[in-house]
Formats: structure tokens, C-alpha cells, sequence
């Protein structure tokens, strides 16, 4: 790679925040603080970007004279990955209490540069009316990645679907821009841990076993005061990938044949809402931007902030996570059917993960009827605030066992014959959600049904399931892909 035309992706990176101050390093050292300030900022991304680009690929490192630097990759993937790695040098920097606080915004464009590596490439960028405007960038946030139409238009399929259209405003232009955006990562580094407990019971409801467990979490936060996120906001669990036999066994008691062939399923990892989604988080998202459809912004018959929003329709649902994804630039979306069972499962086999039954100390459902040895308890005929039986399953994952059936984005099949085997959802044909008729699935059985519609792979397909119906009796709860820089 001598010379000639190249058609390449272009890094912009560009400091956004620092704790240091010019003014300060002026008092302390009485020499002019900016030139200095933008020297110690030129060697942290010097220095990091030593540790990330091998040689001999230095020479497409272009600085801007201060503290911006435009770094050029033949391959858009590189480009993505190289962020991926820069924001974890910064992170890393940034957990050192004894540095300063430095936070850079990050954006991508597609363009030719004219490669000579006898000259200084710094001046041979052709595509500067491609490369102007995000590089001019004053909107986008530390924690997220833009790119411009152009950059965006040749990613591929499966990178696209993490980013959404955003107009910006820029400087030196009187009209916003178009862009593409989404979070950069969040890795292992970026999530939170929290302690909870899981029980199991015997056939007869008692508990045996108590165990504390532990997962990852990260907030979304949906509101923002002053510049900060706040709440209200949604708790979404890393659920590890693995291997689930979906469907029941022959032997399980009051089960369905819709729920045959009992079938091994590879599910990647996810996110999933640690609740079903409550109607503070509902009224929140249903007063943000239309996307394809109204929203009641109180649509429920039991009222409360932490109770589950229910009599919303698949559609609602829908639209929910179309305006929550654009909220927050992650791709939020309801669950595949398989991805909900093998939530709900976390590696067990038993016709709930509790056990071989359920109690009303466990979960709210219609306790007036029994599975199996179990016995009778609580009807509370009404629907309970998220997390009220204070136990989770062994992957973090609160109320998966009644108080609202829960939509899955699935098309409604009799049985699991040609159900696909890696965690997908299940289309008949039109994926096109708009325009979707007829039945979806639910899961997971409600406060006012009995114990056996409430177990692990039982599943609702009929016409209650209709996309449009309106039940106090149906929620839903989100899904996010397991965040990652593409």
C-alpha cells in the first residue's frame, strides 16, 4: 500500500471533558496552559493508540494540531473495533483517582484519502465535505458512536440494526445533520453486580434450599436531569448463552401437546428485563416521540408506578420498544419465545424453576387451584407490584411465574415443529411489525390463572393471544441484544 486512492473509514476522535483546566496548569507552572494542556492530551491518545494500532499502521494516525485526531482503517470493522479498545483505555484511565477526568467524543466517516507514504497524510484527505460534518460534531455524548449516511449505508446487516437515525446539530451549520447513532459497549467492565436470592421447593411446596447468587446488570436510565442520567430506569440482566431443551417432557404434569417436540435450543447471550415493564417505566417511553402508533399513556386497571403495565396490546408493546430504542440508541425489543423460556428455565428442567411446584409465597397466580402435591394459598385477585415475593431464578430474573403474561415477538405455531434451533424468533412469513396480523405467544400466565398455565414452557397461542387484544391480564417485559460496539 505505496500510494493511490482508498476508500476508507475515518475515526474522529475529539476531547469532550477534562478535569484538568488550562488556567490551573497556568498558575502552577506560569507558562501558557493550553499549549500544554493540549501536548499532555496529544501523548494519553498517542499512548493509547500505541497500545491498540500495531506498526507499521501508525502513519494513518493524522492529529489535528490539538487535542482532535482523525485515525484512517481500510476495513470499517477495524474502525469499530479500535473504538471498542480506546474507550476501555479511557475507562481504565478514568477509575485512577489520581488522574485527571478526560472524556472524548467519538465519531466515524467513510471517505477517500489520497495514501502517499512518502508525504504526510495529514493534508491528503480528499472527502472533506464527507468528513466535515461529523468531525464538527458538538451533540454527540461521551458513550456513543456516530457515524455519517454514508459510513452507515456500507455497514453490514447484522451492525446496522444497532443503530438508529439521529438528526444533530453541528457547528458552523445552520440546519441539523443527519447521523447514526448508538452506545459504543458495555462489556463486563461496564456492568454492575448485585446479590439475590433463589430458592427451591419440594413437591409439596416446601422450600429445601436457599441460595445466594449473583449477576450482571446494567441500568438504562430513561430520564436526565441536568445533564445526568436519572431515573426512572430499567434494570436489564445478562443472561449467559447456553443449550435448553425447549418445550415439556412427556412425564410433566398438565401439560399441552402444543408444547411438543421437546427440542434442544443454542441461545446466545442477552439482556433481559429483570421485571415485566412497569407502568412508571410505560408512562415514561409512551410520552416520547410517535414512531408508528399512539400510546395510552395509562392504560391499566390496577394503578401503581411499580406494578406491571398491563391491558396493552402486542403492537403497544411494539411500539414501546421501537421508542425506548430510539430513546436510548440501544436495539430494544420483545423476546423470542425461545429466549423466554430458557430465561425463565436458568438451567433448570422441573415444570417451574423453583421446582416440581409453586406457592402463593412465590408467585401470584390463582392459588385457590394446585399442581401436582402443592397446596392452596393466597388469590390476591389483583396484579402485584414487580419483585414483591422478594426471590429470583438463577439468573436474576423476578416474577417470571405469574402476576402478567408476557408478550413474545413470535408468530403463534400449534406446536414446535420447524421451530428454529438457535434462539430466534419464529416468523411465518411478514416480519414487517406493522403490519403484522392475527396471534403472537405469550408466557408466563397471570394473577388470575391457574398454576399449570403458569409454568415454565407453558405457552398461550390462542385467541387471547391476538396482537390487538386489550386484558388486564398482559404485560411484557425487554430485550436487549448483549451490548457490544456493533
Amino acid at each position: 500500500m505505496e500510494s493511490g486512492n482508498l476508500k476508507l473509514t475515518v475515526v474522529q476522535l475529539d476531547l469532550v471533558k477534562s478535569s484538568e483546566s488550562s488556567d490551573a496548569i497556568e498558575r502552577e507552572i506560569g507558562v501558557k496552559g493550553t499549549r500544554i494542556l493540549i501536548k499532555l492530551i496529544q501523548e494519553f491518545v498517542e499512548n493509547a493508540l500505541d497500545s491498540v494500532i500495531n506498526p507499521p499502521d501508525h502513519d494513518l494516525i493524522i492529529s489535528l494540531g490539538g487535542d482532535g485526531y482523525r485515525i484512517l482503517f481500510e476495513k470499517s470493522k477495524n474502525a469499530y473495533e479500535f473504538v471498542k479498545s480506546f474507550r476501555k483505555i479511557v475507562e481504565n484511565y478514568n477509575k485512577n483517582p489520581n488522574n485527571k477526568k478526560r472524556e472524548f467524543r467519538i465519531a466515524a466517516t467513510t471517505g477517500e484519502v489520497d495514501f502517499d507514504k512518502s508525504e504526510p497524510c495529514a493534508n491528503k484527505i480528499i472527502g472533506h465535505y464527507v468528513l466535515a460534518p461529523l468531525s464538527r460534531l458538538v451533540t454527540a455524548p461521551s458513550g456513543w458512536f456516530y457515524v455519517d449516511e454514508l459510513t452507515f449505508n456500507i455497514l453490514p446487516d447484522d451492525v446496522k440494526q444497532y443503530f438508529t437515525e439521529k438528526l444533530v446539530k453541528a457547528k458552523d451549520h445552520e440546519k441539523d445533520i443527519p447521523a447514526w447513532h448508538c452506545k459504543i459497549i458495555f462489556d463486563e467492565q461496564d456492568l454492575q453486580t448485585q446479590k439475590f436470592e433463589s430458592v427451591t421447593v419440594n413437591a409439596h411446596g416446601q422450600v429445601t434450599n436457599r441460595k445466594q447468587n449473583k449477576a450482571s446488570y446494567f441500568k438504562e436510565y430513561l430520564g436526565e436531569v441536568t445533564g445526568e442520567p436519572s431515573a426512572p430506569f430499567i434494570e436489564m440482566v445478562k443472561i449467559p448463552g447456553g443449550t435448553f431443551k425447549m418445550g415439556s417432557p412427556p412425564d410433566e404434569l398438565e401439560r399441552y401437546d402444543f408444547e411438543n417436540p421437546q427440542h434442544p435450543v443454542n441461545v446466545e447471550p442477552f439482556f433481559l428485563a429483570k421485571y415485566p415493564v412497569t407502568q412508571e417505566q410505560w408512562q415514561f417511553v409512551a410520552q416520547l416521540p410517535q414512531v408508528n402508533r399512539e400510546l395510552d399513556k395509562d392504560p391499566s386497571r390496577f394503578k401503581g408506578v411499580n406494578r406491571p403495565v398491563e391491558r396493552v396490546s402486542w403492537y403497544d408493546a411494539i411500539e414501546f420498544c421501537l421508542r425506548l430504542s430510539q430513546h436510548t440508541g440501544r436495539i430494544y425489543s420483545l423476546p423470542s419465545e425461545a429466549q423466554w423460556e430458557y430465561a425463565c428455565r436458568a438451567g433448570t428442567t422441573t415444570p417451574f424453576h423453583f421446582g416440581q411446584t409453586i406457592t402463593s409465597e412465590l408467585a401470584n397466580y390463582d392459588a385457590n387451584q394446585v399442581y401436582g402435591a402443592g397446596v392452596k394459598g393466597t388469590y390476591r385477585k389483583e396484579i402485584t407490584p414487580v419483585g414483591s415475593f422478594k426471590v429470583a431464578n438463577a439468573f436474576g430474573l423476578y416474577d417470571m411465574h405469574g402476576n402478567v403474561w408476557e408478550w413474545c415477538l413470535d408468530d403463534s405455531h400449534n406446536n414446535y415443529k420447524g421451530a428454529p434451533t438457535d434462539g430466534s424468533p419464529w416468523f411465518d412469513d411478514n416480519d414487517n411489525f406493522s403490519q403484522k396480523e392475527g396471534r403472537a405467544v405469550l408466557r408466563g400466565g397471570s394473577w388470575i390463572y391457574v398454576p399449570k398455565l403458569c409454568r415454565s414452557a407453558s405457552r398461550s397461542h390462542d385467541t387471547g393471544a391476538e396482537r390487538g387484544v386489550i386484558f388486564s391480564v398482559i404485560g411484557f417485559r425487554v430485550v436487549c441484544a448483549v451490548g457490544r460496539i456493533l
